[in-house]
C-alpha cells in the first residue's frame, strides 16, 4: 500500500455507521490497548472557530517546550494536515503504516471514516507520548467519535446553525448535542452567546459538576489595534494581559484567543508548566490559514475564508467590514448544496460587485450554472466557470486591473483549491 492507496481506502470507507453511537469506537479502541487512554486532551467542540482555537491553545502549548498534538478536520492542502504534530503534519510513510495496522479492525467493526482516522490519531499520539493533544471534533459531540476520552479541560466556541439534518433544527438541541462533550468534574470554558444554547450548556456543566467559566463573565478581552497583518488585544480574567498579539485577523478571532488564553492559564493554574511569556509567545506565533488568509497575486489582492455556513459568513462579513469599509470584492465562491448557498450568497451580495461561481471537485457542490442563477435573483452579476482555479484566475485578472479585491469563501473545499492555484503560482501569504 502507497500513501494514495491509503488515503483511497480511508474515503472508501463510509461517512455514517449502521448504528448511531460510539460502541465501534470503543471496540477499535479496546483492540488497540486503548491509547486514548494514556492521552492529556483538551477537547475542543462548537459550531465555528474550533480549529482556530485548537490551533492556538496548540501553539502555546508548544511554546512552552511541550510535545503537542493537534487533530482537525477538514484538512486545507493535504490529508496529513488533520494529524499535526509540534508543528508538522504526519509523514505519509507513517500514515500507511497505520492505516494497515488499522484496517483489519476497520474491517471487522465496520468503522466509518471519521471514526478510523480517530482512532487512527489516537494510536499515532499515544505512541509518540504526546505531553498533550489538542482534540477537535468532528460533528455535535455527544456521539462524535472523538468523544470516548476524558480531557483535563473542555472547550465549546459557539453554537449556530449547521447539519442541523443529524445535529437538530433549534440552538438548544445542536447546545445538546455539543454539551455531550462536557465530563464530570472537568472545566468546561466556553464563548457560547444566547440564552436557549447557554442554558443548555450551563445545565449540563451543573449536572456533571463541571465548572463553568464564560466569556465575558469570568473571562474576556478587549481589542486593540487592528490591521491586515494582524491584530492586538488585552485579556483580562484571572491574570490579565496586556498587548497580546494575534496574527489571526477578524473580530471573531479575538474570542478564540481569549478562550485558548484561558486555557492555557487553567493548565498553568494545574502545574503545567506554561508562563505567562509562553503563553504570549504562542498566541504570537499561531496560524491558521485559511480563515482570512490574506494573499497576493502580482497587483491583486486574495483573501481566503473558508467560511462555509450562516454563522461562518456572520464572522466573513463583520470582518470584512473591519478591515475593507469601503470596499465591494469580487467573489470567487463554490458551496456545498447542504449548506443554504442562497441565503450564503443573500449575505455576501451587498459586499460585492461580481460572483466568480465554481465548484469545488466534490459531489456535494452546488453547480457553477446554479450559484449564478441564485446570484441572479439577488441582483449580483456572475459568471460560471469550469473549475476553481479558472474562477480565481478570472478574477485576479480584472482584480489587479481594477485594484479590486478578491474573496474566496462558501467552502473550506473551494479555498483549499484556490490556495493550492495560488501556491502553484508562488504568490505570498500575508498573514505568514
Amino acid at each position: 500500500m502507497n500513501y494514495e492507496q491509503a488515503v483511497n481506502y480511508i474515503h472508501s470507507l463510509g461517512r455514517l455507521g449502521s448504528v448511531p453511537g460510539l460502541g465501534r469506537m470503543f471496540d477499535a479502541l479496546a483492540e488497540l490497548g486503548h491509547p486514548e487512554k494514556e492521552l492529556k486532551v483538551i477537547h475542543v467542540a462548537g459550531t465555528n472557530g474550533k480549529g482556530s482555537t485548537a490551533s492556538i491553545i496548540a501553539s502555546v502549548l508548544r511554546s512552552a517546550g511541550l510535545r503537542t498534538g493537534l487533530y482537525t478536520s477538514p484538512y486545507l492542502d493535504a490529508f496529513t494536515n488533520r494529524f499535526d504534530l509540534d508543528g508538522d503534519d504526519i509523514t505519509p510513510a507513517m500514515l500507511v503504516h497505520l492505516v494497515q495496522r488499522l484496517k483489519p479492525i476497520a474491517e471487522r467493526i465496520g468503522l466509518t471514516q471519521f471514526e478510523f482516522i480517530t482512532a487512527l490519531a489516537f494510536v499515532y499520539y499515544a505512541e509518540h507520548a504526546v505531553d498533550a493533544l489538542v482534540l477537535e471534533v468532528g460533528l455535535g459531540g455527544r456521539f462524535d467519535a472523538t468523544n470516548v476520552i476524558t480531557p483535563i479541560i473542555s472547550v465549546i466556541t459557539n453554537i449556530g446553525f449547521d447539519h442541523m439534518e443529524v445535529l437538530g433544527d433549534t440552538l438548544g438541541k445542536i447546545a445538546f448535542e455539543k454539551a455531550g462533550i462536557i465530563k464530570p468534574s472537568v472545566p468546561v470554558i466556553t464563548a457560547v452567546e444566547g440564552d436557549e444554547p447557554l442554558a443548555v450548556i450551563a445545565e449540563a456543566a451543573a449536572h456533571r459538576q463541571s465548572t463553568l467559566r464564560l466569556l465575558g463573565r469570568d473571562f474576556g478581552y478587549v481589542g486593540k489595534a487592528v490591521s491586515l497583518t494582524g491584530q492586538t488585544f488585552d485579556y483580562w480574567g484571572a491574570e490579565p494581559f496586556n498587548g497580546l498579539t494575534l496574527a489571526l485577523l477578524g473580530p471573531h478571532q479575538l474570542k478564540n484567543a481569549a478562550l485558548a488564553v484561558d486555557v492555557a492559564l487553567r493548565l498553568k493554574a494545574q502545574g503545567w508548566p506554561l508562563s505567562l511569556d509562553h503563553v504570549r509567545q504562542g498566541v504570537t506565533a499561531a496560524r491558521w490559514p485559511g480563515r482570512f488568509e490574506v494573499m497576493t497575486h502580482g497587483q491583486a489582492q486574495v483573501i481566503m475564508d473558508g467560511a462555509h455556513n450562516m454563522h461562518g459568513v456572520a464572522a466573513l462579513v463583520a470582518t470584512l467590514r473591519q478591515y475593507l469599509p469601503e470596499q465591494k470584492v469580487l467573489l470567487v465562491s463554490g458551496i456545498m448544496k447542504d449548506k443554504e448557498p442562497q441565503t450564503m450568497l443573500a449575505s455576501l451580495a451587498p459586499y460585492t460587485q461580481r460572483l466568480y461561481a465554481c465548484a469545488p471537485k466534490l459531489p456535494r457542490a452546488t453547480p457553477a450554472n446554479e450559484l449564478c442563477l441564485m446570484a441572479g435573483k439577488l441582483g449580483l452579476p456572475g459568471e460560471a466557470y469550469r473549475s476553481v482555479a479558472e474562477a480565481l484566475t478570472a478574477a485576479v485578472t480584472v482584480g489587479a486591473q481594477r485594484g479590486a479585491t478578491i474573496l474566496v469563501a462558501g467552502s473550506l473545499y473551494t479555498v483549499s483549491e484556490a490556495r493550492a492555484a495560488l501556491l502553484e503560482r508562488g504568490c505570498g501569504d500575508r498573514n505568514r
